[in-house]
This record gives C-alpha cells, sequence and structure tokens, in this order.
C-alpha cells in the first residue's frame, strides 16, 4: 500500500512539472520574440556623396523595422558586395554601413535595441575606384551590383543571421553623376 501511495505521489509530480512547463512554453509564445527585417524594397536612390578624379561614394538609405512583440538586438551588419572580375573590372569596390541614429566614421556597426513596432535606418556607402586611372571612363559598361546586407538578431530565442539584397544599377549610377 506505501508504495502505491509512493507511486502515485510520483505521477502527481510528474503530472504537476509537465502542466507547469507546458503552460510555461505557452506563455512564452504568447509573449513572442523579436522579428527584425531590413525593407530593402523601400531603399532610397543612391545618391552622391563625393567624388574624385579616381572614385566615387555613393550612399542609399534602407529602413529595417521589429515586427515583432519583444525587443530585439541587431549585434552586426555589414555588406557584401557582390561584383566579381569575371563581371567587371574596372573598378575596386569597398562597402559599409552604419545606423543613422548613431552615424560613426569607422566602420563599425555599434549594436542597437530595437523595440517592438519601431525601427530605423541603416546608411549603406560603396566606393567605387578606377583601377587605371579616371573614374568616369572606368564606369562605362558598369553592369548591375548586388550589395547583401547580412545582419545578427538576437531577441528571447538564440541569435540567428539574415539577410537582404540591395541592387546598385547602372540606371542610378546614371542618375547619381548627374547623366
Amino acid at each position: 500500500m506505501w508504495l502505491y501511495n509512493i507511486l502515485t505521489a510520483v505521477v502527481a509530480i510528474i503530472v504537476i512539472i509537465a502542466a507547469l512547463y507546458l503552460l510555461f512554453r505557452l506563455f512564452v509564445l504568447k509573449q513572442g520574440d523579436e522579428h527584425i527585417v531590413l525593407l530593402p524594397k523601400r531603399k532610397t536612390n543612391f545618391q552622391l556623396l563625393d567624388m574624385t578624379f579616381d572614385s566615387i561614394t555613393l550612399f542609399c538609405d534602407i529602413p529595417f523595422v521589429n515586427k515583432g512583440r519583444q525587443n530585439g538586438t541587431i549585434m552586426d551588419l555589414f555588406p557584401r558586395h557582390l561584383l566579381p572580375e569575371e563581371q567587371f573590372d574596372a573598378v575596386k569596390v569597398e562597402s559599409w554601413t552604419m545606423d543613422m541614429n548613431r552615424p560613426r566614421n569607422d566602420g563599425y556597426f555599434e549594436s542597437v535595441i530595437i523595440e517592438p513596432r519601431k525601427g530605423g535606418t541603416i546608411r549603406l556607402y560603396v566606393t567605387l575606384k578606377a583601377k587605371n586611372g579616371n573614374i568616369r571612363d572606368a564606369l562605362i559598361g558598369f553592369p548591375y551590383m548586388n550589395i547583401d546586407i547580412v545582419y545578427q538578431v538576437v531577441g528571447r530565442e538564440d541569435w540567428h543571421i539574415a539577410k537582404d539584397r540591395v541592387r546598385l544599377t547602372p540606371e542610378e549610377l546614371e542618375a547619381a553623376l548627374g547623366h
């Protein structure tokens, strides 16, 4: 009889722990998580920031928003320009980003906490430097250039990496140069 009572108590404890765990998971599910996304379709056109004989620097602004129900942190964010030599070999490309609310000149992206339903703007810079002389001559025949924006985000759940893409088109380049 005492064994039956002990087994009943153990089963009751296990059922209570399972019920509490289930309630906790439902609570966490209801609380939600962050859902930070870049909005590359809403980016501004590339604009000319600086031009020298052999280089140009362009920029565009890309909005982002936290569509989730919890704070999220963008831990890191960087561009990866995609213009292989096989596609176009006349320029050397550099790119970097910054949060418009925290301007920096050192190429470092400072972590930022984004509240639910709030957002901000990322500024993307691209410098094209002619490998041989005049930048205007070097840009003749420029194709499009994809630029992946890679960012690491963390919220209530584990961190994750996301990626969005913007494109510098020949038409945008010409418009920025005032052709």
